[in-house]
């Protein structure tokens, strides 16, 4: 794993909330949306901010007191699935003149241990997500409607 490593929201194709702990990401080309609970919600949002890899890494392992090689695996692997879903997509080093953002992990509560992170994948409204207006726009996405 290249600890250097950064990825963005694959925008527009892809939107994305966190609510109550919970990243809820929609697939605007496909249809599909995903969740991702638990402490993947935090991940998400510091992977899918920019943070680089390793320091999503460091922050995995202090907060849960985890291996550091746990917590590569656990990165590595959530980044590939993200990646093959097209979630996110690599800046390869587009990014180098832009600040890294900050982020902490949330405390665990009452002795809560890491989990490694899952993408569940829901395909039932693709027909509804598709037939939505938000298609119909221009490459800067939503809202902005094509010409």
């Amino acid at each position: 794993m290249q600890t250097e490593t950064r990825f963005r929201l694959n925008s527009p194709n892809v939107i994305a909330e966190t609510i109550d702990g919970e990243a809820i990401l929609v697939d605007l080309t496909t249809g599909s949306y995903f969740s991702i609970q638990g402490s993947g919600s935090a991940l998400w949002d510091a992977i899918a901010a920019g943070a680089s890899l390793g320091l999503v890494v460091d922050q995995i392992s202090r907060t849960y007191s985890l291996d550091r090689q746990a917590a590569e695996e656990a990165v590595s692997s959530f980044c590939a699935e993200l990646e093959r879903e097209g979630l996110i997509v690599s800046l390869d080093g587009t990014a180098d003149s832009d600040p890294e953002p900050s982020f902490d992990l949330p405390q665990p509560n009452n002795g809560q241990v890491f989990s490694p992170p899952v993408v569940e994948k829901y395909t039932d409204m693709q027909d509804l997500v598709l037939l939505d207006p938000v298609h119909e726009v221009d490459e800067r996405g939503w809202p902005h409607a094509k010409p």
